[in-house]
Order: structure tokens, then C-alpha cells, then sequence
């Protein structure tokens, strides 16, 4: 019969997806010819069981194309506006790299015209004030801070650096620097994390970023492999800090490795 000479049609269609417009046009071009052979049918006078089957299964695969095409739009209309959403944050993340680019080269020019001041180069009265945004330390942390919490980690490390640079020995330096290290971590570079960790707890080893910085470098530690140095860690916040949220943290970790919170003897 002419409907075995048309399974292979209709199985292609069944077996069409919805995902690309590439099998929209096979599904529309398979269509067509269904059509094409029940006109054909038709013509020659074939039953109308024969005819009604076939239509039906034209029916079917048109339900198909139009819910593919449907699908389509939508898939379409998603990805307009994942990428609308993208270019704004690009724009977003290059406005702050062009304002931190500005405010890092004229924090390098007034250090430059404080050298120049203390060398006798310059007369102390010809300086300028540094400009709003730099001369601000509470600003510039703010907005470093800032970029960290919303994931901008290259823009964070770039803005306490700057702080850092600018303003080395006010109260926030140890968190500054704190900071630079947890951004670190966020980007998984656990051998920088380390090392910004571990420059808090030498300079400033009465820090209030001491039991978080030492819990951290525990967690970096474990990431890395080393087990033992990582529990090491662990097991000291929870002996120098019992009481803290760090402590907590370090016992919830150090339970779900099997380890006793106290240190080994």
C-alpha cells in the first residue's frame, strides 16, 4: 500500500525536534510533500481510509512545526535578553575599570608631588590637593568593598590595592588586604589567597580579620590538598576563638572530614 511507501516520511517527522530552524524548514519541506502525496492519492483515486491516515498525519506534524516555531521565538527571546542583561554589566564593569584606571594614575601623581615635596624638589605650596574620589579613603574602600560583594573580583583586587597604595596604615589596611585575599579564594587561586591571608596574620596578628583569615587559609589549604596543614588551621581558630562564628565554621568543617576539633597530642 501507498501508506508503507510513506512510513519513512513519517517517522522523520515524528522524530523532528523544536530546538534550531534548521528542523522547522525540514519539518515544513516534509509537510509539503505529505501534502503533495495525498493530492496525488487523490487524484488516483485511492481509498478514503488511505487519505484520511495520511491527513491526519499531516495535521499532527503541522501541531508539531507550529509548537517548534513557538518554541523557537521563545528560545530567541530568552537569549535577547541574556544578552541585553551581559551588555550591561560589560558596560557597567568597563565605566568602574575607567574610573579606577583614573583614580589609580592620579593617586600615582600625588605621590609622586609628595616625593617631590619631602626631596625639597617642590615647594610644599605649589601642590594640589589630590582629587575627591582618591583623597576619600572611606570612598575608595566603600566602592572596593562594593565591587567584591556583587562579584566584580578583578575590580575589587584593583580598588583595595589602590587603597592600599594610598593609604597604608589606616585602620581598614589589614581588611584591605583581607579582602584582596578573599577575592582570591572567590577566583579559586588558593596559593595568592594564602599569601594575602597570611599577611594579615604576620603584621597584624591582633587583627579583628585574624580568626577569619586563619579559618580561610584553613579552607585554601584543604582546596590544595593539604589535609593536615588545612586542619591544622581549623583546629586553632576553634582553640584561639571558641566563641566566634569562625569557631562555629571551623567545627562544622572539621566534623564533616572526620576530624576532632581538638588538636592532636
Amino acid at each position: 500500500m501507498r501508506l508503507r511507501r510513506l512510513a519513512p516520511v513519517a517517522l522523520a517527522l515524528s522524530c523532528a525536534g523544536c530546538v534550531s530552524s534548521t528542523d522547522i524548514e525540514s519539518l515544513r519541506a516534509q509537510i509539503g510533500e505529505l501534502q503533495r502525496q495525498i493530492a496525488e492519492m487523490q487524484a488516483q483515486g485511492s481509498s478514503k481510509q488511505e487519505v484520511s491516515q495520511l491527513d491526519q498525519t499531516v495535521r499532527q506534524q503541522t501541531d508539531r512545526l507550529l509548537k517548534a516555531e513557538a518554541d523557537l521565538r521563545v528560545d530567541v527571546g530568552n537569549l535577547s535578553g541574556q544578552i541585553g542583561e551581559l551588555q550591561g554589566k560589560l558596560e557597567d564593569t568597563n565605566y568602574r575599570l575607567g574610573q579606577l584606571s583614573q583614580q589609580i594614575a592620579a593617586t600615582g601623581q600625588d605621590l609622586r608631588q609628595a616625593r617631590d615635596v619631602s626631596s625639597g624638589a617642590v615647594a610644599p605650596g605649589t601642590t594640589t590637593p589630590p582629587p575627591g574620589a582618591a583623597s576619600d579613603p572611606e570612598t575608595l574602600y566603600q566602592t572596593a568593598y562594593s565591587d567584591y560583594l556583587r562579584g566584580a573580583y578583578d575590580l575589587a583586587l584593583l580598588g583595595f590595592r589602590q587603597y592600599l597604595d594610598a593609604y597604608p596604615e589606616t585602620d581598614l589596611a589589614d581588611n584591605a588586604v583581607y579582602w584582596i585575599g578573599e577575592c582570591f579564594y572567590r577566583q579559586q587561586k588558593y596559593t595568592d589567597a594564602i599569601a594575602e591571608y597570611d599577611r594579615v596574620l604576620d603584621r597584624w596578628p591582633r587583627s579583628d580579620k585574624t580568626a577569619s583569615a586563619t579559618l580561610k587559609k584553613g579552607y585554601a589549604l584543604i582546596e590544595l590538598g593539604d589535609r593536615k596543614m588545612g586542619v591544622a588551621q581549623l583546629q586553632k581558630v576553634v582553640q584561639g576563638f571558641p566563641s566566634s562564628d569562625e569557631a562555629n565554621l571551623a567545627r562544622q568543617k572539621l566534623q564533616s572530614l572526620g576530624v576532632d576539633s581538638r588538636p592532636q597530642r
